[in-house]
C-alpha cells in the first residue's frame, strides 16, 4: 500500500528542492518595452511557466510565487514584482490580470498588499535605508487601487455592490471574463452568474487589504489614517459575517444578489475568514470539524465538492494557492495537527508525482493521484510557479516541525490507491 508521504523526511524531496532551485531561472523575464500584446515592465519578473502558455507577469501568481523566494538568490525578484505591479497601476490605472494588452478588461485576487508586505520585510532584513520610504509609496498606491477599482462604483470599475462589498468584474460585463479576474477560470463557483455574486474569496482579501493598509500607516506613525482603514476593515469583516456565513450549516459561501441568499456551492473560498481571521473561534471550529473532512483527500484539499467538465476550479483537483491559504488558516487558529497533516499530504502528492514525472505541475488530482486532474480548457501546465513555491514553504514548515511531526506520522499519512500513473 502506498502511502502520502511525510515530506520533511523523504528523501525524495531533495530532487525535488534541487528542481525548484534550479527552475527559477527559467522562469525569469525582463522586456522593459512593450512587444505586440505585451505591456513592457521595468523590472525582471517571473512568468508562472517556461512553456508556450503563461509568457507575462500574473497578478495573484506574483504573491504565491514570491513565498518560494524568501531566502534564495532570487529574492530580490519579490520588491521588482511589486514595483512592476505598481507601474502597471500607474499605467493603466489599475493592476490587470496580467500584463498583455487583452487583460487590461480585468484585475486578478488583489494580492498587492500582501506582495508589499512581503516587499518590505525582505528590505527590512537587508537594513534597506529606503524601506519604509518605498513602504509608504506602495501603500499610497495600495489605497488609490483599493478605493478606484476594488470599491468603483462606475465603469471601468463598477465592483461595489450591496453592503459595502465588492464583486469580480469584467468592462465588457462578460461573466467568463469575471470568472477569470477571480482566478478561479473556471470553476462550479456562482452558477455562471457572476457578477451576480459578491465572492467570500474577494471581500475577505479586501478586508486583508484594508488591514495591510492599517497596518501601514502604523509602521509609519500615522495613528489617525491607520485607525481610519481599521474602521472600514471592522465594517466589512461585519457585512461578510452577516451575509455570507450559513449559520444553519456553519459555513462561508458567496452571496447571491439576485435572489438575496448564500448560494449553497461548497469551495475552499469559504475558508478564507480563517486565513483572514475574519471567524470567531465558534465559527472557526465548525468549519473545522464539519467540512474540512468533506474537502480533505489523500492528496491535500480538493478545490470544491462539485465537479463538472471543463471546469478545473473543482473536485477533484488542488491547486497549491489554495492548500497556502487554507492551512495559514488552521494555524491561525490554532488547529496545528490540521494544517501540518495537509501540508505533508500536499508535499507526498508532489514527490509522488515528480518522481514519476521528473516535473511538478499547476494542479493536481488530489483524490485519486494516479489519475489525471479535470484539465479544464487548456489542459495541465507543468513547471510550475506557484505550485513551486508553496512546496518551498510548505517543506520549510514542516522541517521546522519536524520533532512534532513525528508524533502524528501514523495520523497524518493516507493511503493512496496502488497502480499506474498516467501523467
Amino acid at each position: 500500500m502506498q502511502t502520502c508521504s511525510l515530506s520533511a523526511r523523504d528523501p525524495r524531496s531533495q530532487a525535488v528542492l534541487t528542481y525548484i532551485k534550479q527552475y527559477w531561472r527559467k522562469l525569469v523575464r525582463y522586456n522593459p518595452e512593450d512587444s505586440q500584446t505585451l505591456i513592457g515592465l521595468p523590472h525582471p519578473y517571473l512568468v508562472p511557466s517556461d512553456g508556450e502558455m503563461f509568457q507575462e507577469m500574473y497578478y495573484w501568481d506574483n504573491f504565491f510565487m514570491s513565498l518560494g523566494l524568501v531566502g534564495t538568490d532570487q529574492e530580490h525578484l519579490i520588491t521588482d514584482m511589486t514595483l512592476n505591479m505598481a507601474h502597471l497601476f500607474k499605467r493603466f490605472g489599475l493592476i490587470p490580470n496580467a500584463s498583455r494588452y487583452y487583460f487590461l478588461s480585468r484585475s486578478q485576487p488583489p494580492f498587492f498588499t500582501q506582495m508589499i508586505w512581503l516587499a518590505f520585510s525582505v528590505l527590512q532584513a537587508r537594513s534597506d535605508e529606503n524601506a519604509h520610504h518605498f513602504l509608504q509609496e506602495m501603500i499610497m498606491l495600495a489605497e488609490e487601487e483599493h478605493d478606484r477599482v476594488w470599491l468603483g462604483k462606475h465603469q471601468p470599475h463598477r465592483r461595489l455592490m450591496d453592503h459595502g462589498l465588492s464583486r469580480y468584474f469584467d468592462i465588457n460585463f462578460i461573466d467568463a471574463l469575471a470568472s477569470c479576474e477571480s482566478g478561479w477560470d473556471h470553476s462550479t463557483r456562482c452558477e455562471d452568474r457572476w457578477m451576480e455574486h459578491l465572492p467570500i474569496d474577494l471581500n475577505t482579501i479586501l478586508y486583508v487589504r484594508e488591514i495591510d493598509i492599517a497596518k501601514a500607516w502604523m509602521e509609519l506613525a500615522n495613528v489617525g489614517r491607520a485607525q481610519q482603514w481599521t474602521e472600514r476593515a471592522e465594517r466589512r469583516k461585519e457585512a461578510i459575517n452577516n451575509l455570507m456565513w450559513d449559520e444553519r450549516v456553519g459555513f462561508y459561501f458567496d452571496y447571491d444578489l439576485k435572489h438575496q441568499r448564500v448560494n449553497s456551492t461548497a469551495t475552499l473560498a469559504g475558508f478564507f475568514p480563517l486565513w483572514a481571521g475574519i471567524a470567531t473561534d465558534a465559527q472557526a471550529h465548525r468549519i473545522v470539524e464539519d467540512w474540512l473532512p468533506r474537502f480533505e483527500h489523500c492528496g491535500g484539499l480538493v478545490t470544491s465538492l462539485a465537479s463538472q467538465h471543463g471546469r478545473q476550479w473543482a473536485f477533484p483537483n488542488g491547486w497549491a494557492p489554495l492548500q497556502w491559504l487554507v492551512t495559514e488558516g488552521l494555524d491561525r487558529y490554532g488547529f496545528k495537527v490540521e494544517a501540518t497533516r495537509i501540508r505533508e499530504k500536499w508535499c507526498g502528492i508532489c514527490n509522488d508525482i515528480f518522481e514519476k514525472s521528473g516535473t511538478m505541475w499547476e494542479k493536481y488530482n488530489v483524490v485519486d493521484p494516479h489519475q489525471f486532474p479535470e484539465d479544464g480548457l487548456y489542459g495541465s501546465i507543468s513547471g510550475f510557479g506557484w505550485t513551486n513555491a508553496v512546496y518551498v514553504d510548505f517543506h520549510r514548515k514542516l522541517s521546522e516541525a519536524a520533532p512534532e511531526a513525528e508524533s502524528i506520522a501514523a495520523f497524518a499519512a493516507s493511503p493512496v490507491a496502488s497502480g499506474p500513473l498516467l501523467l
